[in-house]
C-alpha cells in the first residue's frame, strides 16, 4: 500500500521546518497543502518556501497557479497526478500545510455531486450582497430545516445557488466518499498559542521588509483579483493601503490582528480533528523530536 504523511497545524507552528528535518531521515517529497501558496503572485505574503528551502527537498504545487479561481477540486486533481509521479519514484509524499478543508477532503474524499452553473452562482451572490444574508436564509428555510448561519458566507451562497438550480438541497445528492490517501500518518505540529501570535507578528513585519507591499502593488495593477487569492492574510489590508484608504501602519496592525484571529480558529479546529487513526502531536521547537523517527519508521514499515 502506498503511504503518505501529513504535516499539519496552525500558521507559524513550524510545519516546513519539521518537514525539512524529516527529509534528513526519510526520502520524502513535499506537496503543498496551503490554499494561498498555490499562487505565484504572492510568494512573500503567503510565506512560500524560499529558493534555498526549495533545494533541500523536492517541492510540488507551490506557485503554480496564476491569478484565477482555484478550488479544492482543482487541487485534488493536481495532487492525484503529483502523487502518482512520487510513488513511481519510490518516494514518500509529505503534505505540508494548514488548509484544513484541503487536507480533510484528501483524506476522507469528496462526495461527487452535480456541479453548480455560473449563472446560479452569480444569482446567489447577487442576492447575498444586494439583499443580505437574512433574505438568503429566508429563501433557504424553504429547503432546510436546520439553521444555516449567515456568518458562513460561502456555505450560505453555495447552498442557495444549488437550491435555486436544482430545487433541492445538495446534501440529498452526496455520493459515497472515496479517500484519495487512505490511512495516512497525520502529524500535527503545534506551539503554545501565545508563541504562535508572537511569531505571526514577527513574520508579518519581515514580509513587509522583504517587499510584500510591492508584491501587492503588482497584483493591484492586474485590476482583477480572484476570490480565492483575495483570502490571503494581509492582502485586503495592504490593498487598502495602496488605494489610500488606510495608512501602512494601520494596514500592518489590522493584518497582524486578522492573522492572529485566523490562528485562533485554526488552533481550535485542529485540536478537534482526527482524520486518521494514526496521529502524532508534536510540539516542535529547535530540536527535532527523536521519537518522531521511530514512529514514522513503524508506520512506513507496516
Amino acid at each position: 500500500m502506498n503511504k503518505s504523511i501529513f504535516i499539519v497545524g496552525p500558521t507559524c507552528a513550524g510545519k516546513n521546518d519539521y518537514a525539512y528535518e524529516l527529509s534528513k531521515n526519510f526520502d520524502i517529497e513535499i506537496i503543498n497543502a496551503d490554499s494561498i501558496q498555490v499562487y505565484k503572485q504572492l510568494r512573500i505574503l503567503s510565506n512560500r518556501p524560499t529558493d534555498k528551502e526549495l533545494k533541500i527537498v523536492p517541492h510540488h504545487l507551490y506557485g503554480h497557479i496564476n491569478n484565477q479561481e482555484y478550488s479544492v477540486n482543482h487541487w485534488i486533481n493536481d495532487v492525484k497526478l503529483t502523487l502518482q509521479n512520487i510513488y513511481n519514484r519510490n518516494k514518500i509524499p509529505a503534505f505540508v500545510g494548514g488548509t484544513g478543508f484541503y487536507i480533510q477532503s484528501l483524506i476522507e474524499g469528496l462526495s461527487e455531486m452535480p456541479s453548480i452553473s455560473q449563472k446560479f452562482k452569480q444569482e446567489a451572490e447577487n442576492l447575498f450582497f444586494k439583499k443580505g444574508p437574512d433574505h438568503c436564509l429566508d429563501l433557504l428555510s424553504k429547503y432546510y430545516q436546520e439553521n444555516i448561519f449567515p456568518k458562513d458566507k460561502q456555505r450560505l451562497i453555495n447552498r442557495l445557488a444549488f437550491c435555486l438550480e436544482y430545487n433541492d438541497i445538495m446534501e440529498n445528492h452526496y455520493s459515497k466518499k472515496t479517500p484519495i490517501t487512505p490511512n495516512p500518518l497525520v502529524i500535527q505540529v503545534v506551539k503554545p498559542k501565545r508563541d504562535l501570535y508572537e511569531l505571526a507578528e514577527t513574520r508579518f513585519h519581515k514580509m513587509i521588509e522583504a517587499g510584500a507591499l510591492d508584491e501587492v502593488k503588482s497584483l493591484h495593477e492586474s485590476k482583477k483579483i480572484s476570490k480565492t487569492l483575495y483570502k490571503a492574510h494581509g492582502l485586503p489590508e495592504l490593498l487598502a493601503c495602496i488605494r489610500n484608504k488606510m495608512s501602512l501602519e494601520d494596514a500592518i496592525f489590522d493584518g497582524i490582528q486578522n492573522t492572529k484571529r485566523y490562528i485562533k480558529r485554526q488552533f481550535t479546529w485542529w485540536n478537534n480533528q482526527k482524520f486518521s487513526q494514526l496521529n502524532l502531536r508534536i510540539n516542535y521547537k529547535k530540536s527535532f523530536p527523536k521519537d518522531s523517527i521511530e514512529n514514522i519508521s513503524i508506520y512506513l514499515n507496516q
